[in-house]
C-alpha cells in the first residue's frame, strides 16, 4: 500500500469486492456498455471488464471513496485500454520508422508532418475530453464521436435513445459554456 495517510481516501479491496458483488442490473449494463466503448483497442470488452474487476478486487487498483464503483471501474478500464494502446503505438511507431527509413534512404521523409498532425489531433482529443470534466458519460460520448461511432452505435452504448439524447444535451451545454468563455476550438 501507499502512504498510511491515504488509507482514509480509499476503500479496502474487500469493500470493493463486496460492492462489485452487489452491483445492480442497471450498473452491470452501464459497465458492459462502457467496456464495449473502452475496448476499441482489443475488441475484447468482457476481458477488459474482467481485468478491471480483478485488479480492483485484488487491491492493485484502489477505489477512491469520492467516486462510485461504476465510475471507478470505468476509469480502470480507460487506464488499461490507454496503456495497452500506448504499448501498441510505440511498437507500431518503431516498425513504421524502420520501414520509412528504408524507403527514403537519400531523401528526408515527410514523417515530421505526419507526427505534427498526430500531435495536433492528440491535443485536440485531450482538450475535448478535458471539457467533459468529471462527467464520465459525456466523456464516453465525446470519445465515441472522436472515434467516428455512428449515432446508432452511440444509442446502443447508452442503452436507449433517451439516455443518449440526455448525455448529448449535457455535452452540448458544456461546449456552449466553453465557447462562451471566448475559445472557439
Amino acid at each position: 500500500m501507499k502512504d498510511d495517510k491515504d488509507i482514509d481516501k480509499f476503500y479496502t479491496h474487500e469493500d470493493a469486492t463486496e460492492a462489485i458483488r452487489n452491483l445492480s442490473a442497471e450498473q452491470k449494463r452501464r459497465l458492459e456498455r462502457a467496456a464495449k466503448r473502452r475496448a476499441w483497442f482489443s475488441g475484447d470488452h468482457k476481458g477488459l471488464l474482467h481485468e478491471a474487476i480483478a485488479s480492483t478486487a485484488m487491491g492493485r487498483r484502489r477505489w477512491n471513496r469520492s467516486v462510485d464503483i461504476v465510475r471507478h471501474l470505468d476509469r480502470v478500464m480507460q487506464s488499461i485500454a490507454s496503456n495497452a494502446a500506448k504499448r501498441k503505438e510505440v511498437a507500431s511507431d518503431n516498425l513504421e520508422e524502420t520501414s520509412t527509413r528504408g524507403a527514403w534512404r537519400d531523401e528526408q521523409p515527410s514523417t515530421e508532418a505526419a507526427l505534427e498532425a498526430r500531435e495536433i489531433r492528440e491535443e485536440q482529443r485531450a482538450t475535448a475530453i478535458g471539457l467533459c470534466g468529471d462527467d464520465w458519460e459525456v466523456q464516453l460520448l465525446v470519445e465515441g464521436l472522436l472515434d467516428n461511432s455512428t449515432p446508432d452505435e452511440l444509442v446502443e452504448l447508452f442503452g436507449d435513445k433517451t439516455s443518449y439524447e440526455t448525455v448529448r444535451k449535457r455535452m452540448n451545454r458544456k461546449i456552449k459554456n466553453y465557447r462562451a468563455k471566448g475559445d472557439k476550438r
